[in-house]
């Protein structure tokens, strides 16, 4: 089925009540946003429909505060209102109740979604309260597409129409060029700390993928079920199993070499060599210039996850290298996740990569199933009433 039915451009909001679910789950410290990229992405949406009406209500979600609970000021979105108010040049105002954001005529962002009973359980009494804020819902929140909850899935079944944001096409382009067409040869590099929450993401990269490289502590049950002496690394011991399935295929590609730490010194090791006391902590410099071969090969490159601690400097180095030589090739290059962007800004690499997706879990879940449930949802709705002329009641 066609998404082209749920694009926003599908949608006329002259002077229609519009409800707009954003990820503003921004870094806040003292107040004070570190990072407004997903402000700033979120921009053209907004202005699109303020162009056409004046009564936007704005729903996000910031960290995980419980439910329910008064919210402190750690998961307040004051300090987001005010930055969007600075990039908008109009004032955001911001309220903390159901009523007071159904009341509002002009532009308004609901306190953290999350703190509402029913938001995360998607629950239907939220859903239906949420449905009833406005004529028409627009998602435009791609890092949270793949979770079905009140905010993002249960509010398109009791609202009279829906239609993805300027935002989710734009991720929605860029990642169907790895999922239906990508340029070969295509190169993927997977990293992070857990096998198991890649596993499918993995599965479905050998599928596409020339070469997949996968690296990080995911690479630790790797070598564990080769057999191989990790010492005291970090590895997930129930998934030795699903790892020698992994590493069968032809595709994949993991270091022979790892920066590791005793707790005395920390060495470039290969991983056939490593001690009782070893802990790896980022992919080693031999195997970076071994892995310029596929990137220099690549037209094609896709990358999720750090291959080592980058926080800490000294295990950052593998990282930093990978993303060095991506910036020098002639690839089409697309990561996606926190701690993939979060890097890539760290070594100010932003800008040699082609497209920076939003998403962390909806990237990969997207990648793997060339979809996600919100986007389903919606796209079912306008097909019932494009096609069968069916809205809710």
């Amino acid at each position: 089925m066609s998404f082209e039915k749920s694009f926003i451009s599908k949608k006329n909001f002259e002077k229609k009540s519009v409800v707009l679910r954003v990820d503003y789950n921004v870094p806040i410290e003292n107040g004070v946003l570190l990072d407004d990229e997903r402000l700033l992405r979120s921009i053209p949406t907004i202005e699109l429909i303020l162009s056409q009406t004046d009564n936007l209500k704005i729903l996000t979600h910031l960290g995980r505060p419980s439910e329910n609970d008064p919210i402190s000021d750690e998961f307040s979105l004051a300090p987001v209102a005010k930055r969007l108010s600075e990039l908008l040049g109009k004032e955001v105002k911001l309220v903390k109740s159901l009523d007071e954001l159904k009341d509002s005529k002009s532009l308004t962002m609901l306190e953290n979604i999350r703190s509402f009973e029913g938001e995360k359980n998607n629950d239907e009494e939220l859903s239906k309260k949420l449905g009833q804020l406005g004529e028409i819902f627009v998602m435009d929140a791609f890092g949270t597409a793949h979770r079905k909850q009140a905010s993002t899935y249960g509010i398109v079944n009791f609202i009279k129409e829906a239609c993805f944001g300027l935002l989710i096409e734009e991720e929605m382009d860029a990642l169907e060029k790895i999922v239906l067409n990508p340029a070969k040869p295509l190169l993927g590099i997977i990293g992070g700390s857990k096998i198991s929450t890649k596993i499918n993401v993995i599965e479905s990269l050998t599928n596409h993928c020339d070469w997949l490289i996968v690296g990080g502590a995911l690479a630790n049950t790797c070598y564990a079920a080769q057999g191989k002496n990790i010492g005291q690394s970090l590895f997930e011991p129930s998934y030795l199993d699903v790892a020698k399935k992994i590493i069968e295929h032809p595709q994949i590609v993991i270091p022979t070499f790892v920066v590791v730490s005793n707790g005395s010194s920390i060495v470039e090791k290969s991983v056939n060599e490593l001690s009782d006391e070893d802990i790896i902590f980022d992919v080693g410099q031999q195997s970076v210039e071994a892995f310029s071969q596929y990137i220099d090969e690549a037209n094609t490159i896709v990358w999720n996850g750090p291959l080592g601690k980058f926080e800490e400097d000294e295990f950052s180095k593998g990282t930093e290298g990978i993303a060095e030589k991506i910036a020098e090739s002639n690839a089409m290059t697309i990561i996606g996740g926190g701690e993939t962007l979060a890097a890539f800004a760290k070594i100010e690499m932003m800008r040699s990569v082609d497209y920076a997706s939003t998403g962390g879990g909806a990237f990969l879940e997207y990648i793997e199933l060339g979809s996600l449930p919100c986007l389903e949802l919606i796209n079912q709705k306008n097909y019932l009433v494009v096609e069968l002329g069916k809205h809710p009641e």
